[in-house]
């Protein structure tokens, strides 16, 4: 004697968009253990024989807080700028023959600072500075004057000579 026949039922087939998402999941989890995790991976094919070291990600500096509170002012006090006359032969030499006063002047100080101070303290006209640095670290400024005033004439009135 046989077994009765089953009863069949019908299976609705459904298709994947309509699967729920824990079956679609449960799918995507057994493909993964199929196919197994350590896959061959390609390699990066090199050109050149030589190494170069990667250039690394340069990123934009964020701040917390400002490094200076206010900007420096620019103010330069006219007592640092011409620190002290040079006295002696070569500049006496200077100032009679080519109208020009010689003065150990701040190191940080330009031409146009000690052309203005030298303006606000004597009051004379200035032609024209040039500076040198000395092997001693100082800066030495030869000051000339203009045409019409004598450079002689300042010299005694400031204690040169």
């Amino acid at each position: 004697m046989g077994r009765p026949p089953r009863a069949t039922r019908r299976v609705k087939k459904v298709k994947k968009s309509e699967q729920p998402a824990d079956q679609t999941k449960a799918t995507k989890a057994r493909a993964v253990l199929k196919k197994g995790t350590h896959l061959k991976s390609k390699h990066k094919v090199w050109t050149t024989a030589t190494f170069r070291r990667p250039k690394t990600l340069a990123l934009k500096r964020t701040p917390k807080y400002e490094r200076k509170s206010a900007a420096k002012a620019g103010t330069v006090n006219k007592y640092k700028v011409i620190q002290y006359p040079l006295v002696g032969e070569s500049a006496s030499k200077l100032m009679e023959d080519q109208n020009t006063l010689v003065f150990i002047v701040s190191l940080n100080s330009t031409k146009t600072d000690i052309k203005r101070t030298f303006k606000q303290r004597f009051e004379v006209d200035v032609r024209s500075v040039n500076t040198l640095i000395r092997p001693d670290g100082k800066k030495k400024a030869f000051v000339t004057l203009k045409g019409d005033q004598a450079a002689v004439d300042l010299g005694s009135k400031i204690g040169i000579i």
